[in-house]
């Protein structure tokens, strides 16, 4: 049976974009039949994974409302102590995963009402990793572990434990974890929320010009080819919106407002499908 497999690109606070495009195609009667996420897409398809319906989406909508640089990393002054215990990162990841638990209530990726994969950055290959189980908190902070400011995260796997870091250094769209999943007739809606680096105007210290440098780093490959008889419908962010930082939430209602038109103005074009579930 046909399915609607929806994409989620990384993208820092512009992850807030793809709220508005899931309260868009939610209210189009499209619906996910399997979510792949990275980074900040991990972080919020596995919300919607545990929390499916128009309201799961108002209540992710809620938690960005929420969201400050202090709610994911904790606060600055803990850099310090990190660098003077020659930590291999500035921030800890005990805020983040506080976060994760808070969002998330369930434990286990394989025990999500809707099937989610994360994808992570094998660091010793630099290849794309796609899980579908294991601790969910375990899978987000190394979904989003962007090397020097997160501590990487010794996942295990078939072959033993691996270390791994944010999905963008291998492929910020992970697009490829559709692969291995797709079949003939499936539609991947893809949730791009990215934007190509641009001159930094607002450089206010280090940790800023290391952010910057992190970010312009994350590579954005070509999409894979999928199988025959799968239709890819992009839905990209508007990339001239310049909303600051990678931990700049001060725009997330405009990037809601920004998610919602781009699947509108998208859907137009194209006829809605409605979910296989």
């Amino acid at each position: 049976m046909a399915r609607n497999i929806f994409v989620l690109s990384g993208g820092g606070s512009r992850g807030a974009g793809q709220v508005g495009m899931l309260k868009a195609l939610q209210a189009a009667g499209i619906t996910p039949d399997l979510l792949i996420g990275g980074s900040v897409g991990a972080i919020n398809a596995c919300f919607v994974g545990s929390h499916p319906g128009p309201e799961g989406i108002e209540a992710l909508a809620d938690k960005w409302r929420g969201m400050s640089e202090e709610s994911i990393c904790g606060p600055r002054r803990g850099i310090v102590l990190n660098v003077a215990r020659r930590r291999p990162y500035l921030f800890s990841a005990d805020t983040f995963r506080r976060l994760v638990q808070a969002w998330v209530p369930t434990y286990h990726l394989e025990n999500l009402p809707t099937p989610v994969r994360v994808a992570t950055t094998d660091i010793t290959t630099g290849r794309p990793v796609h899980h579908s189980h294991g601790l969910i908190t375990d899978l987000l902070a190394a979904s989003a572990a962007l090397p020097g400011l997160f501590p990487p995260v010794v996942l295990r796997g078939e072959d033993g434990p691996t270390t791994h870091v944010d999905a963008g250094i291998s492929e910020n769209v992970p697009l490829s974890g559709a692969l291995h999943e797709v079949q003939p007739g499936d539609r991947v809606f893809v949730l791009d929320v990215t934007r190509t680096p641009q001159t930094h105007r607002h450089l206010r210290s280090p940790l800023d010009v290391l952010i910057a440098s992190l970010v312009a780093s994350v590579r954005n490959r070509e999409a894979p080819a999928l199988p025959q008889g799968v239709e890819i419908v992009r839905l990209k962010l508007d990339e001239d919106f310049d909303c600051g930082t990678v931990f700049d939430f001060s725009h997330t209602e405009e990037l809601f407002r920004l998610g919602e038109e781009c699947v509108r103005a998208v859907l137009a074009d194209e006829p809605p499908v409605a979910s296989a579930a």
